[in-house]
């Protein structure tokens, strides 16, 4: 129940499993949110921080276990659904269902989108080329580091 005496939504869908989508997830159980809480990204990993990736990382100084917000047990200890690897593709606000590229339909009633952002590709002769890397992702820094 809140403060109000209205009771909390059962199913909260966080879309987007980077920093602010781990916290929120990390923070709902901890101020005491007891419904199903659902954490789902596109990258394979679990929540990590990103600014080591450009220093640490590449230096070959930090695993991904040194990265990440939570260890993964976390998630299953705190009974958090980490969907990873999965990508929405639409959402029904009116049905409250986000609908996943695999097919995959998720019922919510509270939905918190944290994607975060993406990389602003160049515009400029040559910046097709496949030499030219961004980084902002796991993946990213490990193309680079390769």
């Amino acid at each position: 129940m809140t403060a109000d005496g209205s009771a909390l939504p059962s199913k909260v869908l966080i879309i987007g499993a980077g920093h602010a989508g781990g916290s929120a997830a990390a923070l709902l159980r901890q101020y005491g949110h007891e419904g199903e809480i659902v954490l789902a990204g596109q990258e394979n990993a679990p929540p990590y921080q990103r600014p080591p990736l450009s220093k640490a990382w590449l230096k070959g100084e930090a695993g991904l276990e040194d990265l990440l917000l939570r260890p993964e047990s976390f998630y299953a200890e705190q009974d958090i659904v980490l969907r990873t690897g999965v990508t929405a593709s639409a959402i029904d606000a009116d049905a409250r269902t986000v609908t996943f590229a695999d097919g995959t339909v998720e019922p919510y009633d509270v939905l918190i989108l944290a994607t975060g952002s993406t990389a602003r590709k160049l515009t400029i002769p040559g910046a097709d080329r496949p030499n030219l890397l961004e980084l902002r992702t796991l993946d990213d820094a490990e193309r680079l580091k390769a």
